[in-house]
């Protein structure tokens, strides 16, 4: 009995909270579970695609000396010891101002339009000598390029970076400001960096636009890759209004050397292979430098400059034949010699006067 009067009271006051609710307007709702939702699979990751070997392989420095032999030589230039030197060049030429930069990965690569660019813009290092000019020191660390940078004023310019610049202990390559001369760089407003670059269109020894600029120089070296920092491309794509997209520098550098690699199974057989002699041999007695083309073209023409010693021996000739025409004392002045002749004439005269003289008396 009190069971069913607890049920009833129950109901009754659910029916009352109910009809409360009702009257007040207020609403209740109940908050449903959010629908789960299913995300596919990922797709099996692509493996990487593997890393080839460059075409040219440099392992020593005698390694330049077959391809670059063609295009200049080989000098010997103080404490560097064997340099090359490029023949068939434009007057006022210096090395990075005939082809046009590509921004890569690694950062700036100079795509040289010379058919030796692939070795001398990509290793070693140039420097100015007063003797042969511009200098390439050859070196087998690769680089995108090797240069240092300088921005500002709205102008970019670079300039080589020399023999003295050192990868350091932190993968950082260092070098002292001093050891870059002013006349080095070359400058191009930062609108025109992506151009191509020619003799005519940099600007060189402006120290106005080279006081206007700081440098930016940052090389370093990455798990044994050279990274050229250089401008900002952000900058230079809105100084020039062009897009710039990075290129994979393996790219640029198969292409580069592919074209090389062609030309060097064409080299004929017979071309030494070994390389140039060393540099004892080339600063040992006797002067001799090898593969100096200067010096073997004035061999020749020192040669043939033999045959104007022949007046010398015909004027000895011509004495031996005067003396044999005079009778008289050997006398070279030439009064003197002129007064022997006019005596041993008059004599002659006189003899033959009184012999025709006394000639009819002893007839008679």
């Amino acid at each position: 009995m009190k069971t069913a009067k607890r049920s009833t009271r129950n109901v009754g006051f659910a029916l009352g909270s109910a009809l409360v609710l009702a009257l007040t307007g207020c609403t209740t709702y109940v908050e449903q579970e959010p629908a789960r939702t299913v995300y596919a699979s990922p797709p099996p990751e692509t493996p990487a695609a593997p890393v080839e070997p460059p075409v040219v392989v440099i392992q020593t420095e005698n390694d330049f000396y077959e391809p670059l032999s063609p295009y200049g030589s080989w000098v010997i230039v103080g404490s560097y010891g064997r340099c090359w030197k490029p023949a068939r060049v434009e007057t006022g030429w210096r090395p990075y101002c005939d082809g046009h930069w590509q921004r890569t990965d690694v950062g700036w690569y100079w795509a040289s339009n010379e058919p030796w660019g692939w070795a001398t813009y990509h290793y070693g290092r140039w420097d100015w000598s007063v003797e042969f000019g511009w200098i390439w020191v050859p070196h087998t660390q690769w680089a995108p390029a090797w240069v240092s940078w300088r921005q500002g004023a709205g102008y970019v310019g670079w300039a080589p970076l020399p023999p003295s610049a050192r990868i350091g202990t932190r993968g950082r390559v260092g070098v002292r400001e001093t050891a870059l001369a002013p006349h080095a760089f070359v400058f191009v407003s930062e609108q025109r960096l992506l151009e191509p670059v020619r003799s005519t269109t940099v600007i060189v020894n402006n120290t106005t636009v080279i006081n206007q600029t700081v440098n930016i120089t940052k090389v370093q070296v990455v798990n044994k890759t050279v990274i050229n920092e250089g401008p900002r491309p952000e900058i230079i794509e809105r100084r020039s209004g062009r897009k710039i997209e990075a290129v994979p520098v393996q790219e640029l550098r198969r292409s580069e050397e592919t074209e090389v690699a062609s030309r060097q199974r064409n080299i004929p057989s017979t071309i030494d292979r070994r390389g140039p002699p060393s540099t004892r041999t080339a600063t040992a007695p006797g002067n001799t430098i090898p593969v100096h083309e200067p010096r073997q073209v004035e061999r020749p023409t020192e040669a043939r400059k033999e045959p104007q010693q022949q007046p010398a021996r015909a004027e000895t000739r011509t004495t031996t034949r005067g003396e044999a025409r005079q009778r008289a004392p050997r006398t070279r002045c030439g009064g003197t010699l002129r007064k022997t002749w006019a005596v041993q004439n008059t004599t002659t005269l006189g003899q033959r006067k009184r012999a025709r003289a006394g000639a009819p008396e002893r007839q008679i």
